[in-house]
């Protein structure tokens, strides 16, 4: 029955993930799911057409005329069932820009990584965490002037939430739209957009319920609401 249940919340993601591209996006690329019923888990992304390529939605730019793509957005979902084989919930995920600018001779590389490792329980990191890849001199200097060797900079994890009301895909692609590192959209795409970023917060705040019911309880008891406690069962 779990990997029943599994199999249908997936589809309902994908379709869910699908929905926002077929909105936003004027690509053919769609997410498609590999459920892996032994470790019942599933991993949601784009197809990759080749072994050596990343998973990625290509970005058409209207300047590009004929031109093999040079931006790509990266989306790779890792998902399981709750502990209560309820609830859909996504274990890890890596959202990213990367570009290739050699017309398809090379992988593309990444610009920012937005990640999230829901088990990520390590002292100082959060669960989600934003990478950077560019240099920084100032960086260097300050650990140089340390006595500690400079890391590169796109092994630091920038610390951006945590489980709950992390980046998602939606505030990706607006950051890509904000700072103008990609503008050409469907029409009509951002009331999409952002209903779909509404919908993924009420989720949220139904999950953070049922992780804090009694904080819930209480909130809504401020609000006037009457809440009946379940029954303890015998």
């Amino acid at each position: 029955m779990t990997e029943v249940r599994l199999r249908a919340l997936v589809g309902e993601f994908v379709e869910t993930l699908n929905g926002l591209v077929r909105g936003v996006l004027d690509t053919p690329t769609r997410f498609d799911a590999e459920v892996v019923p032994h470790r019942q888990l599933a991993i949601v992304r784009p197809p990759c057409p080749e072994a050596d390529k990343v998973p990625a939605i290509p970005l058409i730019r209207a300047k590009g005329g004929n031109e093999a793509p040079a931006l790509f957005l990266g989306v790779t979902y890792k998902v399981a069932m709750d502990a209560n084989d309820t609830h859909l919930q996504v274990l890890t995920s890596t959202i990213s820009l990367r570009v290739d600018v050699t017309g398809g001779k090379r992988v593309p590389r990444p610009l920012v990584r937005v990640e999230y490792d829901r088990d990520q329980l390590r002292p100082g990191r959060t669960a989600a965490h934003v990478h950077l890849h560019a240099n920084a001199p100032e960086m260097a200097w300050v650990y140089g002037s340390g006595g500690q060797p400079a890391p590169d900079l796109h092994s630091l994890h920038f610390p951006v939430g945590g489980r709950r009301f992390r980046p998602t895909l939606e505030d990706f692609l607006l950051f890509l739209d904000r700072e103008g590192l990609y503008t050409d959209w469907k029409d009509g795409w951002r009331p999409k957009l952002i209903q779909s970023l509404e919908e993924w917060e009420r989720l949220q705040a139904r999950a953070t319920a049922r992780q804090f019911p009694e904080e819930a309880v209480s909130a809504l008891e401020a609000l006037g609401y009457g809440v009946t406690a379940p029954k303890d069962e015998a």
